[in-house]
């Protein structure tokens, strides 16, 4: 179903712009009128469509970051205390290996390369590590 035209609208173009119009209007088989209602509409939706999208991802952001930030939070404290736990246990086998006349320096840096290997293993290659 057409739309009813009711609104005219006068504006002014240069040479160039009419001579696109025009060549537009030949190729397609429309008139100059049609070419500058189909090309006028493309343009206003697309650029509605801009202007209402931004509001929009705006409140999507806001949500998103409303819902994420308690997680982000918790997250963040899990890994402190993960951080710390491993400090004290780091610092107390040291220490206990230090009293027991150990080099500790050399245990801890045998242990970091292997645990730095260990980490960098990829997933499936895991179910074979066995201890030596």
């Amino acid at each position: 179903m057409a739309r009813e035209l009711k609104l005219p609208i006068n504006i002014r173009v240069d040479e160039e712009l009419d001579a696109m119009i025009t060549a537009l209007a030949v190729r397609r088989g429309e008139t100059k009128a049609e070419v500058c209602r189909r090309l006028l509409r493309r343009a206003a939706e697309e650029e509605y469509a801009e202007d209402s999208l931004d509001p929009v991802l705006i409140a999507v952001r806001k949500a998103m970051a409303d819902t994420l930030k308690p997680v982000e939070e918790r997250l963040a404290k899990i890994n402190a205390k993960s951080a710390i736990a491993s400090a004290t246990a780091l610092f107390m086998a040291m220490q206990v290996y230090h009293e027991m006349g150990k080099d500790a320096r050399r245990l801890y840096e045998e242990a970091r390369k292997r645990a730095v290997a260990f980490v960098k293993m990829p997933h499936d290659e895991l179910e074979g590590v066995r201890d030596e």
